[in-house]
């Protein structure tokens, strides 16, 4: 593999693994993961990375795709002609980012987290709240969800540290699961190289080095954290155990499908890279023809090459071309950067088609956000690519809480400070709590309106109960009944208000 360029395989592998068609050959190696040995960059990553592909979407999420080229203005400067697809675009627009952090707030956003409840059981319901809160769930699972979208697996792990729940997540290309016959995590892995500030080198820069843990389902690992050499791979010795006894791993594995031969799911930016590449450099290339007409060159007919280079360009001085010296302006008319305009237009309109959400024009938001049924019939691929997620991260979810209530009872029982306070004799009936997801566009003072004139309608033609109506109103979170059969004796017993008004 003499030669070897890391950036031809990267794009070698991409193409081939996303792209319809008979895979190239090291596509085809990197998709089965055969584990052959190469000498080089290709070996490398196999050891930083448990799967090549993971670490490109993880690239393409955080705008780092591009970092192995050129810079574009120092690539236009080169004596050298740099391609333009071998330069690193002057304008990055990270889809990738935009489209993972847009789902996720839909899915486990502040205003979209879903309540669990155990049914019959208002205490447990309560203590799950309260778990959530202790342990800031919602913020921080946000964050993991957004590279589960990208990567298509994540680990969120929890922790009791000092009575406090720790929730964090690591990157699926470093982590090493493994599973039981039934499908749950038996153990797993974290394994990946970090620069330590708190050790330099000898030209005061970060040294690297390993760190390794292994969480099983009754002890956890921790080891040292040998330097990082490249092309080897160090004996790492055990520093710290914590025999916890639980029967399950302190985590939960996420992933936003289940494949048969493999850990991970389907990432839902594999399949718009190409769309990305193509209006960073459409981005770029119309940055460029803008600037050149922004900063024009200078064009000067009739003076030799002495002459000119004895002009001296000042706005209060004007300059003396001579008799036959003539100078104008290079301008462009700009029809190309109009039609790189209408380009990536089209391909925004392509990459959210195959990515199944809706960027609103900000000039056209006012007149289409007046009702939430409309707002979800125009975000109707959106609604149901949520609807094909939510299973997946309900069960991710569930798991998890699950797993970190019954460490927290489990502390609380031998006696050791925990983040909950939990009353005495306190158990739950059940842990089988169900998920309540809020409406993806709630209800506006429109739709409200409507409802509210629709229930009145039919409970004053004495078509069904006054009873019927506040039950039915009661169904929607934003009129606040909690209790319909309280609600109902409020009604029964509030005073009859004067149908003559003030006369």
């Amino acid at each position: 593999m003499a030669g070897f360029d890391p950036s031809e395989y990267e794009g070698k592998v991409r193409s081939g693994f996303y792209k319809s068609g008979r895979k190239s050959r090291f596509a085809q190696l990197a998709a089965n993961n055969l584990g052959i040995t190469y000498q080089g960059p290709l070996n490398q990553k196999k050891l930083l990375f448990r799967d090549e592909r993971l670490d490109l979407l993880d690239k393409y999420y955080e705008g780092r795709q591009y970092d192995h080229l050129e810079e574009w203005d120092a690539a236009c400067c080169a004596d050298d002609y740099v391609a333009i697809r071998k330069r690193k675009p002057r304008i990055i627009y990270n889809f990738a980012k935009v489209f993972c952090a847009r789902v996720t707030s839909k899915l486990v956003g502040l205003l979209h987290y879903p309540t669990l409840s155990v049914s019959e059981d208002p205490d447990t319901t309560e203590f799950l709240k309260v778990l959530q809160n202790a342990a800031m769930l919602q913020p921080r699972l946000q964050r993991a969800i957004e590279r589960l979208l990208a990567s298509s697996s994540v680990f969120v792990r929890f922790q009791l540290v000092g009575g406090a729940l720790k929730v964090e997540h690591y990157l699926s290309k470093y982590c090493y699961p493994q599973f039981d016959e039934a499908g749950e995590l038996s153990q797993l892995e974290v394994r990946y190289v970090y620069e330590d500030p708190n050790d330099l080198d000898s030209n005061k820069n970060p040294k690297k080095k390993w760190f390794r843990m292994v969480l099983g389902t009754m002890r956890d690992v921790m080891f040292d954290n040998p330097e990082y050499a490249p092309g080897h791979m160090p004996a790492f010795e055990e520093v710290d155990s914590v025999d916890h006894g639980l029967g399950f791993v302190q985590g939960e594995w996420f992933r936003t499908s289940e494949e048969k031969h493999s850990p991970d799911g389907y990432s839902y930016i594999q399949d718009i890279l190409d769309f990305i590449d193509e209006l960073c450099y459409n981005l770029s290339q119309s940055s460029q023809a803008i600037s050149y007409n922004q900063d024009p060159q200078t064009i000067i007919n009739g003076m030799d090459q002495e002459e000119v280079e004895t002009l001296i360009k000042s706005s209060s001085k004007a300059w003396n071309l001579g008799k036959d010296g003539k100078a104008s302006l290079l301008e462009s008319h700009m029809g190309g950067v109009k039609e790189a305009s209408n380009f990536r237009d089209k391909m925004r309109v392509l990459i959210q088609d195959v990515a199944r959400i809706v960027l609103l024009d900000p000039e056209k938001m006012t007149s289409s956000a007046q009702s939430g049924k409309a707002m979800e019939v125009l975000h109707g691929p959106m609604i149901e690519l949520l609807n094909e997620l939510r299973p997946m991260i309900q069960k991710g979810m569930k798991n998890l809480v699950t797993k970190m209530a019954i460490t927290v009872l489990t502390v609380n029982e031998q006696g050791f400070e925990g983040p909950i306070l939990i009353p005495d004799g306190y158990a739950p009936k059940s842990l089988d709590f169900v998920f309540d997801w809020p409406p993806t566009f709630p209800l506006t003072i429109e739709d409200l309106q409507k409802i509210s004139a629709m229930v009145s309608t039919i409970t004053s033609g004495n078509i069904l109960s006054r009873e019927w109506g506040t039950r039915y109103l009661s169904k929607f979170k934003e009129f606040g009944v909690e209790d319909p059969e309280l609600e109902l004796q409020r009604v029964a017993s509030q005073p009859v208000v004067n149908p003559f008004g003030g006369f």
